[in-house]
């Protein structure tokens, strides 16, 4: 798979309510450090600052879904500097099956879950687009319109997958 320019991309953020746990804690943990009696130094202001840092860094790599779609492969990545990544290539995917799924019970929540014959990729919702690939393993791919993601792919890639049940 060589570097390409993606013929499609979508971001989906994660959940609100993960997003305000999050600035939650860095705007608690401020609120700690910032109302120190002023003989604490400049310790509080360093303090201060890498906590917000930590804000800063936990949205950029975790804080989101990205899915880019290639012309002969899909690539998820985690966060908004995508360091946490997957490239799924075509070849592999034998079916393409939009669904609504349940990620607590399936998966045990949302972001990179499961492991062998079935994973998913997710940051907020309900609804993935479900890769079933030719060794028999799936891998969820979340996304707010599955349907449209589908599309994405098939127009974008040479293959032609039949939905997955159809004789």
């Amino acid at each position: 798979m060589q570097t390409q320019t993606p013929r499609y991309a979508e971001f989906t953020p994660l959940a609100p309510w993960a997003r305000i746990l999050t600035w939650g804690a860095v705007a608690a943990g401020l609120y700690a450090v910032l109302t120190r009696p002023p003989d604490a130094g400049p310790v509080a202001s360093v303090v201060a600052a890498a906590i917000l840092a930590m804000g800063v860094l936990v949205e950029a790599v975790f804080g989101g879904l990205k899915v880019e779609v290639f012309a002969d492969h899909l690539r998820v990545s985690l966060g908004r500097v995508g360091w946490i990544r997957k490239s799924i290539a075509y070849d592999s995917i034998e079916g393409l099956e939009p669904v609504t799924y349940r990620p607590l019970r399936e998966f045990g929540g949302w972001g990179v879950r499961g492991f062998g014959e079935k994973q998913a990729w997710t940051a907020q919702g309900n609804r993935a687009l479900v890769l079933h690939r030719s060794d028999g393993s799936q891998i969820y791919v979340g996304a707010d319109e599955p349907e449209r993601l589908a599309e994405r792919i098939r127009a974008s890639s040479k293959r032609r997958w039949d939905p997955v049940g159809a004789s």
